[in-house]
Order: C-alpha cells, then structure tokens, then sequence
C-alpha cells in the first residue's frame, strides 16, 4: 500500500478531512495536497503533523519486543512559514 493511500485511510478511520490535512502541513490551496497525493512525497515533517492532527503517534518500534525505540512528536517539527 502507499504512503499516499496509508495517510488516506488513517484520514478516513480518525474522521479527519483533508482539508484540515491541508491546513495542518501549513498549505494554502487543497490542490496542494493533490500533487503531495500524486507523487506519494511526504517528508517526515508531514507524517509527524499528521500524528499530531489525528491524535496518533509516529514511531519506530522493534518488531520482536514490540518497544517503541524513538518517538517523533510537534517539537520535531519545523515551523512553516505561517507559525513563524
């Protein structure tokens, strides 16, 4: 499955909108989100807002202990320009 269809369904099973999506990565057009969808790029910036908007947490967990090794959070994030 892609990133773009992954980020899709995580939209759908929270009940968040992709506009808010839009928002939330600091775009100003929706279409914008379109070309991200299109080229399946999203850079990690992009995944830890997304966590940060549909109360999940991005992670790298250890298969095997099923311990979460490193956790990326809001304060990993750069400002966009419209937070500065």
């Amino acid at each position: 499955m892609s990133k773009t269809n992954k980020i899709k369904s995580l939209l759908a099973l929270k009940g968040v909108k992709s506009v808010d999506y839009t928002y939330a990565l600091g775009l100003s057009r929706p279409q914008a989100l379109n070309t991200k969808y299109s080229r399946d790029a999203f850079s990690g910036d992009d995944l830890i807002r997304l966590a940060e908007l549909t109360g999940t947490r991005l992670a790298f967990v250890d298969p095997f202990t099923r311990e979460t090794l490193v956790m990326f959070d809001s304060g990993d994030v750069k400002p966009t320009e419209t937070e500065e």
